[in-house]
């Protein structure tokens, strides 16, 4: 993917998480879980390693991206105001590759068996 038409999404846990990029996949094969695999599908992602190879890095990875950024807070919304004039910009394309250029394989993160799956998320998650 190059960025076109994706969220940001942001996730916290306290403890840490690992996501199994095998288990994840036994989950999006089930049954049950067709219609959340028919809805990845619909916007480009047919694997859990499609899906998790959208993983763009950790703060403690982005951090020389974003250390002298203006903080948003609420007696300062300055992203609500200035998102308008980004409506029909391209410049996210530049944003996306950008963060890409810090993002790090999480090894503590994404984890699975060995070869296979995590390796394919290796090798896509190690290419801006």
């Amino acid at each position: 993917m190059n960025g076109d038409g994706l969220d940001l999404v942001l996730l916290g846990q306290n403890p840490p998480v690992q996501i199994n990029v095998d288990a994840l996949q036994a989950r999006l094969d089930q049954p049950a879980n067709a219609p959340v695999a028919a809805s990845l599908g619909e916007v480009g992602f047919h694997s859990a390693v499609e899906f998790l190879a959208a993983y763009a890095g950790r703060a403690r990875d982005l951090h020389p991206l974003y250390a002298d950024a203006q903080i948003n807070r609420d007696l300062n919304m300055r992203l609500q105001y200035i998102a308008g004039l980004g409506l029909n910009s391209m410049a996210y394309q530049r944003t996306y590759k950008d963060i890409l250029k810090y993002r790090r394989f999480p090894e503590d993160l994404l984890v699975g068996a060995p070869g296979g799956r995590l390796d394919a998320l290796r090798t896509l998650l190690s290419t801006p």
